[in-house]
């Protein structure tokens, strides 16, 4: 009975969240937060052993692959998001041994992320815990390109610092010039993991239950049915001048037309605004004395944040806010000092306290004027790796406003927490549908409400714009008008990002003409205004 209920509690597990669509084969989404920045795997320098991790009591804790010990011919990969990720499984003698410290004896469940192109025999063993199972095959196309598979059993850890070792007794994985690197922390070819999850069973049931009582409402994004999404970069370009607006940051926010931001929203009738608050650099546009304690000069006197809540709110428009913790772009490695955002620290503790004072300062200080966090990006390939506490940020969001709904970014991989609300994985330019096999209980994306995430044109201005718009909509008209009413009638939100320029002024259009135009259209078929 006891084994019968420790599995039972396991499967419970398997309930996790995230997104609920998927991208047609043919075309790979673009990340808005991804950009060419020179990182390795030097970040896990120090030796394991020296290092273990402390498992949270009661709790669930995340490990990736390349914080443990590398035996034989395992490698871990490079760049930004493939560093995390360990590949080089061609024999038995190939492993990794994970050192933790346990706060008790206990039988932990465990679960892992990987990527695999075929199926392979895995083993974990810690003491005289031993299990083996075959790895989870993808039998679905596309997204997510590496998973979550919950493995059968559970490990005895005894209090204090134990060893788990992981290997593939009877790999059939062969070496090719192809797969000798990871760049990504996606499917290259050969099998890969990128992480391992330990929690006892009942701490995984009991987190499940906590997600429940405190998930947010989006209702009223199904009635509303379609809204716009505006990055604000620190890395864009203004309709005029040749420098990143991060570079005259605090010119571009005194300069801020609020009344004539909000004239052009209104125009698209859209039923909200997902406004960036960060993105590819971490500089504020409003006053935050959580953001001033990391790193002072990276906010405003001036609130903007606010003065854009009120003038959408007194027009019917409610406000999501975009996030990313500055994991790139302008003057991240700075930024990421100052966070404490370091991946082969021993105590990675300050940079999820600091995330949370200031998501919590900005909660209480908007409150229920802000409808959440809509899009937190890059949760998966940058953030998941500092082992975050999903529940400490989800709360601090909903600290103003209980019903707030979160998005925590899956990268085209699986869930990062229960404590997700919203599917947040964008499109690029596809146009989506709702794939009702990877939502819902043990699936990879779990129970989450099912939004989407596009662009008409492009993300952001990346080039200075010489006072000329560059690619207009990548579809015609009528594509976008019948997407919308197909979304709308299957009561799937869409949040579509039109490029805007940094200089938000009344003397130049902010948004392509083109785009605009396509928005009126929708505009017409779904609310019936002329």
């Amino acid at each position: 009975m006891k084994k019968h209920n420790t599995i039972l509690l396991v499967s419970l597990f398997a309930c996790f969240l995230s997104t609920a669509l998927t991208l047609p084969a043919q075309e790979v989404a673009e990340d808005p937060g991804e950009t060419a920045l020179p990182q390795t795997g030097d970040y896990y320098r120090a030796d394991p052993a020296s290092q273990p991790v402390k498992l949270r009591l009661n709790d669930l804790t995340t490990i990736v692959a390349a914080r443990a010990k590398l035996d034989g011919a395992v490698f871990e990969g490079k760049g930004l998001t493939g560093q995390h990720g360990v590949a080089g499984f061609y024999s038995e003698k190939d492993q990794l041994t994970f050192y933790v410290d346990a706060p008790e004896a206990d039988d932990y469940a465990l679960s892992i992320i990987l990527a695999s192109p075929a199926g392979q025999t895995m083993e974990f063993k810690c003491g005289e815990s031993v299990i083996t199972t075959p790895s989870l095959k993808r039998t679905w196309r596309g997204s997510p390109k590496n998973w979550r598979q919950q493995v059968p059993g559970v490990l005895h850890l005894n209090e204090g610092v134990n060893q788990i070792t992981f290997r593939l007794p009877e790999s059939t994985v062969k070496p090719t010039k192809k797969n000798k690197e990871l760049a990504t922390h996606r499917d290259q070819g050969q099998f890969m993991l990128y992480s391992i999850e330990l929690g006892t069973p009942s701490a995984r049931h009991e987190q499940l239950e906590r997600a429940k009582e405190i998930r947010g409402d989006s209702s009223w994004m199904v009635e509303g049915k379609y809204g716009l999404f505006i990055h604000f970069s620190a890395n864009m370009y203004g309709w005029k001048g040749d420098k990143k607006r991060a570079e005259w940051f605090q010119e571009s926010i005194d300069m801020f037309d609020v009344q004539h931001f909000a004239d052009q929203v209104e125009r698209t009738g859209a039923a909200w605004v997902n406004f960036t608050v960060t993105h590819q650099g971490f500089y504020w546009p409003g006053p935050n004395k959580a953001v001033d304690a990391v790193m002072p000069g990276r906010t405003t006197e001036r609130d903007l944040l606010m003065e854009i809540v009120d003038e959408l709110d007194s027009r019917g428009i409610a406000t999501l806010f975009y996030l990313h913790s500055g994991y790139n772009g302008f003057e991240a490695a700075a930024w990421r000092d100052a966070l404490a955002a370091d991946y082969g620290a021993a105590d990675v503790s300050k940079f999820n306290d600091n995330m949370v004072a200031i998501l919590r300062e900005c909660s209480l200080r908007y409150g229920k004027k802000i409808k959440g966090f809509g899009y937190i990006d890059g949760c998966l390939m940058h953030d998941y790796p500092l082992d975050p506490h999903w529940e400490s940020w989800a709360r601090a969001i909903k600290a103003g406003n209980p019903t707030a709904v979160i998005g925590f970014s899956s990268n085209q991989g699986p869930a990062v927490s229960p404590f997700s609300d919203l599917s947040t994985r964008d499109g690029g330019s596809s146009l989506a549908e709702f794939n009702s096999d990877l939502v819902g209980p043990g699936k990879q994306y779990g129970i989450i409400d099912p939004a989407w995430w596009c662009y008409m044109d492009t993300w952001i201005p990346k080039k200075p714009m010489s006072e000329k718009w560059g690619k207009g909509p990548r579809r015609p008209t009528k594509a976008y008008v019948q997407y919308f009413k197909k979304m709308a009638e299957k009561g799937v939100p869409v949040t579509i990002n039109l490029s805007m320029t940094a200089d938000v002024t009344d003397d130049h259009p902010i948004f392509n003409p083109k785009c605009m135009a396509v928005m009126e259209e929708v505009r017409k078929a779904i609310r019936g205004k002329e």
